[in-house]
C-alpha cells in the first residue's frame, strides 16, 4: 500500500479517535480509562505491536526461527498492510492490553464490552458491593428541567434500593436459618460470616430496582485484534456516545504507549442501514417469544439435536470408548476437574459434537451474569429493542413469595417505568432516558453452544451460590436435556454432586462459602424445591 495512502488513513483514524474522546463533554463525570498492562518482549525492550505482527507472519514461511525483533523496513510494512487488508489476522492475537475503566454504566458494559466471547473482564459486583447513592451516569447535554427530572428519577431508584434492602432483611434472615444448620449460628465466627452473607443476599435482590445507568468499575483485557474490531464496529447503531468515548480513550491510551497501533487500525464501518425497531414490533415479538416459552424460562429449541448416537459414535471412535465412559463422572473423572482439562482429552472433547440452542428469558442483571459464560453466547437485542413503553420486569424468588415485598416491589417498578416514559416525553434523548430502566428489565434472547461448554456453564450455575435466576434457568435446561439423554443424568449436577460421584474431596469446592445444603445427595428434580435464597 502506498505510504501516502497509509498516512492519510492514519490521520483520518486519529481524528475519529479524538472526536470520540471529545464526547467526554456529554457527561458531567465521564468514565475514566487507563491502560495498566500491555504485552512486552522479555528479550527486546523496543519490540512494538507491529513488530510482533510481522515477525509472527514471517514465521509461517521462515525455514528456521523468525526472531522477534524490530521490523520497520519496507518489506515488513508490506507484510503488515497486506495481512491486515486480506483478513489474515491471527498475527494480531499475540499482543494484549488491559485497561482500568472507572465510572462506566452497566448498560454499556452489557451491550458492548461483554457482548463478544473474546475478552476478559473482572467487574465490581452489585451482589457483593453495596450500591452508592447518586452513583449513576448524568448527561451534561440536558436542559435544567430535563436534568432535574433525570436526577430525580435516578435518585428514586437509588432510594428504593436502600428501602428494599431493609425490607428484605427479616425475610432473608428467616430463609438463611432454614438453609444453614442451626449449630453454625451458635459459633461466633460462623454466625458473623452468615450474617454478612445475609446482607449480601439482600444486596443481590435489592439491585433489581437500580437503574442500568448505575456506574461500575472493571478491568478489561483485549487482544490487539479485538481492539481493532471494537474500533471498526464503533459506528454501529447500538454503540452509544458513552461506548464511543470509552473506545476512543482505550485506543488513544494504547496508541500513546505503542504508536505502531495507529497503522493497525482501520476506519470504522459506516453506519449500517437498519429498519427502526417500533414499539409495535417489540410488543408482538415479546408476545410470540413468551408464547413459545409457555411456562418455561428457558426452552430447548433443537431437541432433535440431542442425539445419543452422535455422542456414542464420537466416543467409540476414541479407542472404542463407551457412552458411559464419556458421560458418567464415576468413570470419566475429568468431568469434575475445576480446570476443565477435559478440553484436552480426546474422549471428553466428544461432547463438542452436540450443539444446543435455548430461548431464554431473564433480567438484565442476570443476563450480565450469563454473559460470563462466553462459550454459550446469546443473540441479545439492544436495550432500545427491549423497551416498548410498558413495564416488563423479572421478580426475584424471595420477593415473589412474600406478598408484602411483592406489593412494594411492583409499586416501585410501576413508578420506575413511568419515569422512563416521562423522561422520553420530557425530550431527554432515548439513549439516556433508557438508562433509567431497572436491572429487573426483561431480556429475551437465543443462546447456543456445544455440550462441553454448556456442561461447564451448568457446573458453575447449578451451584446454590450462583445467581438465583441463572441457577433456576440451568435447572430447567438440564431437566430438558436429561429427558432426552438419560445417560447424562449423573453429569448434569452441581459441582458437589459430580465430585461426590468421582470421589473428589472436599465435595464442595467453595470452602467456607458453601450453601449450607447437602446438594451433593440430590438429583436435579430436588434443586428448585430446596433453593430458598
Amino acid at each position: 500500500m502506498e505510504r501516502e495512502v497509509i498516512d492519510k488513513r492514519v490521520e483520518g483514524i486519529k481524528q475519529i479517535v479524538l472526536d470520540y474522546v471529545e464526547l467526554k463533554d456529554c457527561f458531567l463525570k465521564p468514565p475514566e480509562v487507563k491502560l495498566v498492562l500491555a504485552s512486552q518482549s522479555t528479550e527486546e525492550k523496543s519490540i512494538r505491536t507491529r513488530d510482533v505482527v510481522v515477525t509472527t507472519a514471517v514465521q509461517c514461511y521462515a525455514p528456521g526461527v523468525a526472531q522477534l525483533k524490530e521490523r520497520a523496513d519496507e518489506k515488513s510494512e508490506f507484510i503488515a498492510e497486506n495481512t491486515l487488508a486480506a483478513g489474515h489476522h491471527t498475527t494480531r492475537m499475540h499482543s494484549y492490553f488491559t485497561w482500568q475503566i472507572v465510572g462506566a454504566t452497566r448498560s454499556i458494559v452489557h451491550d458492548v464490552f461483554h457482548a463478544s466471547p473474546f475478552y476478559n473482564s473482572e467487574q465490581q459486583s452489585q451482589r457483593y458491593v453495596e450500591a452508592k447513592q447518586g452513583n449513576y451516569l448524568i448527561p451534561a447535554i440536558l436542559s435544567e428541567s430535563q436534568k432535574s427530572f433525570y436526577e430525580e428519577a435516578a435518585s428514586f431508584s437509588n432510594e428504593k434500593y436502600f428501602e428494599l434492602l431493609e425490607k428484605l432483611t427479616p425475610e432473608v434472615e428467616k430463609r438463611m436459618r432454614m438453609m444453614y444448620p442451626g449449630s453454625g449460628w451458635k459459633v461466633k465466627t460462623t454466625a458473623e460470616r452468615l450474617n454478612s452473607k445475609t446482607r449480601k443476599i439482600c444486596q443481590e435482590i435489592a439491585r433489581y430496582v437500580l437503574p442500568i445507568g448505575q456506574l461500575t468499575t472493571f478491568y478489561h483485557t483485549l487482544s490487539e485484534l479485538q481492539l481493532l474490531r471494537l474500533f471498526r464496529a464503533s459506528q454501529m447503531r447500538h454503540f452509544s456516545g458513552e461506548a464511543r468515548f470509552i473506545i476512543g480513550s482505550m485506543v488513544l491510551e494504547a496508541a500513546n504507549y505503542d504508536a505502531t497501533l495507529w497503522k493497525e487500525l482501520e476506519l470504522p464501518l459506516g453506519k449500517q442501514t437498519e429498519q427502526p425497531v417500533t414499539e409495535l414490533f417489540i410488543k408482538r415479538n415479546k408476545k410470540e417469544f413468551d408464547h413459545l416459552l409457555d411456562e418455561n424460562v428457558s426452552l430447548l429449541l433443537n431437541p432433535a439435536g440431542v442425539d445419543k448416537n452422535t455422542l456414542a459414535t464420537a466416543a467409540k471412535n476414541i479407542s472404542g470408548a463407551s457412552l458411559e465412559s464419556l458421560l458418567d463422572p464415576s468413570v470419566n473423572r475429568l468431568l469434575a476437574d475445576v480446570y476443565e482439562t477435559g478440553m484436552m482429552d480426546p474422549l471428553t472433547s466428544s461432547l463438542r459434537q452436540m450443539s444446543l440452542t435455548f430461548a431464554t428469558k431473564l433480567s438484565h442483571t442476570a443476563d450480565s451474569q450469563r454473559q460470563r459464560q462466553r462459550r454459550t453466547p446469546g443473540a441479545t437485542p439492544s436495550i432500545e429493542a427491549l423497551y416498548d413503553g410498558t413495564p416488563d420486569y423479572i421478580t426475584p424468588l424471595v420477593i415473589n413469595e412474600n406478598p408484602d415485598l411483592k406489593a412494594f416491589y411492583d409499586q416501585v417498578m410501576t413508578k420506575i417505568f413511568a419515569n422512563v416514559e416521562n423522561a422520553v416525553k420530557e425530550g431527554i434523548p432515548k439513549e439516556y432516558a433508557l438508562l433509567l430502566l431497572p436491572n429487573a428489565l426483561s431480556v429475551r434472547l437465543v443462546e447456543s453452544g456445544d455440550l462441553f461448554d454448556w456442561l461447564h456453564r451448568w457446573k458453575q450455575r447449578l451451584c446454590f451460590l450462583a445467581q438465583e435466576e441463572i441457577c433456576f434457568i440451568s435447572v430447567e435446561q438440564v431437566e430438558q436435556i436429561g429427558k432426552l439423554l438419560p445417560e447424562s443424568e449423573n453429569m448434569l449436577l452441581a459441582p458437589c454432586g459430580i465430585r461426590k460421584l468421582t470421589g473428589v474431596k472436599p465435595r464442595c469446592p467453595e470452602g467456607e462459602r458453601w450453601c449450607g445444603q447437602p446438594v451433593f445427595n440430590w438429583q436435579i428434580e430436588k434443586y428448585k424445591e430446596h433453593r430458598l435464597i
